[in-house]
C-alpha cells in the first residue's frame, strides 16, 4: 500500500491546555491498581503515525515495524473498527462516518517509567483545580430501541448464528474542564491497572480499564478476558456472598468460557504448537463498583510474530465482540447504529524489545476540545439473556462514572482509645475491622506493621488516657495523631438530635470508617449551633434510625438493649460488635424509628472511645429544621 494512505507527521497538531496538563502527543499508561503500581509516559514524539483511510493501514503497520526496529516505541490506540481490516470477510463492512482513527500511534525516542509516589504527583499540583462536572448525560440508544436489538441478537443465537454477542451503546455528555484533571479523579476513585491517557490534540482519551487484552514479554504472551459482572454490595458480608455467587454462576463461568475459547484459538495463530495454556479460569477480582470474572490464557509466541500478525490473529479482543468472532462483528455491524471508535478496541504500547501491553478499551472516554464526550457501555448476550436485566447491566457499568467523577481521595480511619495501665481498648477489633475495610477498597494494610507502629507511638504519650487517631492511606502509608483524652463521668448526657436528612443505607461508605466524612459533620455543626446538642442520629430512606455521627444507638426497651441491624446502613462500631458478641451483655438486634427513641425506657450513644453515655433528645427550632432540608 502507498504510504500515502496514512499520515506520518513530525509534530502533533498544537492543543489549549492548562499550564499542569499534558502536551498534544502525550500518552501515560497507568497501574494505579498495583501496590506501588508504575506508569509509563511517551512525550515528545518523534513522529505521529494516523490513519483514517482503510487503504494505509498496512503501510501504517509497517512504518510501527521499521520504527520499533530502530529503537524507537509505539504507544497510542487501535479503534475497534480496525478489525475489519483484520480479516478479508470483514471489509467490506467496515463502518462509515468514523469520526476517530482507525489507528494513532505515537513515536517516542524513550519511555519514561514512573511509580508509586512519583506517578500520584502528576495528578497532586497544588493549586488543586476543580474536577469537571459532567453534565447532560444521555443514553446514544433509549431503552426500547437496546431492549429490541438484544431480542434480535437472541433471535440469531437460536438460529446457530453466534453463541453470544457484545452489545454496546453508549454515554453521551459535556463537560467544562481539563479532562487530565477528571482522569486524576477518576484514577483516584477507581484505581485499575490498565488505565490510559492519551492526549491527541483533537480529542483526549481516558481509559479505566481493568481489562487486559494480550501483554508480551521474552516471547510469551498472555491474555486475561474478561466476563461476567455482578454490582458491589454495600455491606462488606453482603458483598462477599456477592463475589461467591458470581465465581459459580453458570451463565457467567459458560460466558467467560467461550471467550476463553476463542482466545485460545486466536493465540494458537501466533504461537508456537502446543505451547497455549490455561492456567486459571474464573478468577473473581473486585473494583470499586462491581465486581468481574476473568481467566488466563498464555502462550509462546512464533518466532518473527510482530506487530502487525499479532493484530491480524487477535484484534479485536473476543471479549467484546462474541463467538464467534467474524460472524459475531457481522451482527454488531447491523444492530449498532454507530462505529465504537476507541472504545472496545486497544490502548498501550509496543516496545523495541519485542514488549507489548494493550488493554480493552472499556471504560474509556473520548472528549473533544469542545467538551463534548462519550464513553462505551456493553453487556455480553445469550440465548437465556433477559433483555431488561442486560440493559441494567449496561448501566451498572456506568455507575462509576457519576460516582467516581467528584470523588477525592480518602483514607480508612480508626479512632483508639489507650490507657497507660491496659494499654488500647479492643485493638485486635479495629485491626480486623481496619483490614476488611482495606480489603474492600483496595488499600495496601500491613497489620503487623501497623500493630508495631501503634506501640511505639505509646512511648511519646504525656497522658495516661489518650484518643489515637490512626489514618491509612491507599498506598498504605500509616500517620497517628494522638491527644489526652477526658472520659465522661458516670452522670454523663449526651443531648442528641434527629439529623432531617435520611441517608441512602445502601452507600458502601456507611460501613466503613473513612474520612469520606463530610455530610456527618456538616449535620453535627449545623444541628449544634441550632440547639446546643453533641451529637446527631441520623435515619435511612426508610425512616429507620442508622447511627449518630460518631456513635452507635442503643435503646432500652422492656428490659432489652436493642440496637440498629447493619442492613439500615450504619458502622459496626468496635464497642457495638463487642456487646453484640458478649452473651451475656444482653444486646440484640432489631430495627428502630424514630417513635422508639421517644418511648424508650433509656437511650444510650457508645463507641469504644467513650463507652456508653445515656442520651436525651434535643429537638431543632422548626425553622432550622425547614432550612436544612431545603439545603443540598
Amino acid at each position: 500500500m502507498s504510504a500515502s494512505r496514512f499520515t506520518l507527521s513530525a509534530e502533533p497538531p498544537p492543543a489549549p491546555v492548562a499550564r499542569t496538563s499534558p502536551e498534544a502527543g502525550f500518552v501515560l499508561l497507568d497501574d494505579a491498581l498495583t501496590p506501588g503500581g508504575r506508569g509509563r509516559i511517551f512525550e515528545d514524539p518523534v513522529a505521529i503515525v494516523r490513519c483514517d483511510d482503510p487503504d494505509g493501514i498496512e503501510a501504517a503497520l509497517e512504518e510501527i515495524t521499521r520504527a520499533l526496529a530502530r529503537g524507537l516505541h509505539a504507544a497510542g490506540f487501535l479503534s475497534y473498527e480496525l478489525g475489519y481490516l483484520m480479516e478479508p470477510r470483514l471489509s467490506p463492512r467496515l463502518p462509515e462516518g468514523r469520526t476517530q482513527p482507525l489507528l494513532w500511534m505515537g513515536l517516542y525516542a524513550r519511555c519514561r517509567p514512573l511509580g508509586g509516589a512519583a506517578l500520584d504527583d502528576l495528578f497532586n499540583d497544588e493549586p488543586s483545580p476543580s474536577i469537571p462536572t459532567l453534565r447532560h448525560q444521555r443514553l446514544s440508544w433509549d431503552r426500547d430501541a437496546y431492549l429490541g436489538a438484544v431480542r434480535r441478537v437472541r433471535d440469531y443465537i437460536a438460529a446457530g448464528d453466534v453463541y453470544q454477542i457484545n452489545l454496546t451503546l453508549r454515554v453521551l455528555f459535556e463537560i467544562t474542564g481539563d479532562p487530565w484533571v477528571l482522569y486524576g479523579a477518576l484514577r483516584r476513585a477507581q484505581p485499575v491497572a490498565h488505565g490510559a491517557f492519551i492526549r491527541t490534540g483533537e480529542f483526549d482519551i481516558l481509559s479505566l480499564s481493568p481489562e487486559l487484552f494480550l501483554s508480551a514479554r521474552d516471547g510469551t504472551v498472555l491474555a486475561r478476558p474478561m466476563k461476567g459482572t455482578a454490582a458491589r454490595r454495600a455491606h462488606p458480608e453482603e458483598d462477599a456472598a456477592q463475589r461467591d455467587w458470581l465465581h459459580h454462576d453458570p451463565k457467567s463461568r459458560a460466558e467467560n468460557l467461550m471467550i476463553v475459547d476463542l482466545l485460545r484459538n486466536d493465540l494458537g495463530r501466533v504461537a508456537e504448537i502446543g505451547s497455549v495454556a490455561v492456567p486459571d479460569l474464573f478468577t473473581v477480582e473486585t473494583y470499586p463498583t462491581v465486581h468481574q470474572m476473568t481467566s488466563s490464557i498464555t502462550a509462546r509466541l512464533s518466532p518473527g510474530v510482530g506487530p502487525g500478525e499479532l493484530l491480524r490473529s487477535l484484534f479485536p479482543c473476543g471479549s467484546i465482540t462474541g463467538a464467534p468472532k467474524i460472524r459475531a462483528m457481522e451482527i454488531i455491524r447491523e444492530l449498532e447504529p454507530a462505529p465504537r471508535g476507541v472504545y472496545t478496541g486497544a490502548i498501550g504500547m509496543f516496545a523495541p524489545d519485542g514488549t507489548v501491553n494493550l488493554n480493552v478499551a472499556i471504560r474509556t472516554l473520548v472528549i473533544d476540545r469542545d467538551g463534548h464526550g462519550q464513553m462505551g457501555i456493553g453487556s455480553g448476550i445469550v440465548f437465556d439473556s433477559d433483555p431488561e436485566a442486560e440493559f441494567d447491566e449496561c448501566l451498572l457499568k456506568a455507575r462509576f462514572l457519576n460516582q467516581a467523577a467528584p470523588a477525592q481521595e480518602f483514607h480508612l480511619l480508626e479512632t483508639l482509645r489507650w490507657e497507660a495501665a491496659s494499654g488500647y481498648h479492643l485493638l485486635g477489633r479495629h485491626l480486623d475491622r481496619l483490614a476488611r475495610s482495606a480489603t474492600y477498597f483496595g488499600f495496601s494494610c500491613d497489620l503487623a506493621a501497623i500493630r508495631r507502629t501503634l506501640i511505639e507511638r505509646t512511648r511519646g504519650f504525656a497522658a495516661s488516657t489518650m484518643r489515637v487517631r490512626l489514618l491509612l492511606a491507599r498506598d498504605g502509608t500509616v500517620t497517628i495523631e494522638a491527644a489526652p483524652l477526658l472520659l465522661p463521668g458516670a452522670d454523663a448526657v449526651l443531648r442528641y438530635a434527629l439529623a432531617p436528612c435520611p441517608l441512602d443505607r445502601d452507600d458502601p461508605f456507611l460501613h466503613h470508617k473513612t474520612t469520606q466524612r463530610t455530610a456527618y459533620e456538616a449535620a453535627r455543626t449545623r444541628l449544634h449551633a441550632a440547639t446546643g446538642c453533641d451529637e446527631v442520629i441520623f435515619i435511612n430512606d426508610r425512616g429507620e434510625i442508622t447511627e449518630g455521627s460518631y456513635t452507635n444507638v442503643f435503646v432500652r426497651r422492656a428490659g432489652r438493649t436493642l440496637t440498629p441491624p447493619l442492613r439500615c446502613g450504619l458502622l459496626d462500631g468496635t464497642l457495638r460488635r463487642a456487646l453484640l458478641d458478649d452473651p451475656t451483655s444482653g444486646v440484640e438486634e432489631t430495627v428502630l424509628t424514630p417513635a422508639d427513641l421517644g418511648t424508650a425506657e433509656a437511650v444510650y450513644l457508645g463507641n469504644s472511645v467513650r463507652g456508653l453515655v445515656r442520651a436525651r433528645p434535643v429537638h431543632p427550632p422548626a425553622e432550622e429544621s425547614a432550612k436544612i432540608n431545603r439545603d443540598p
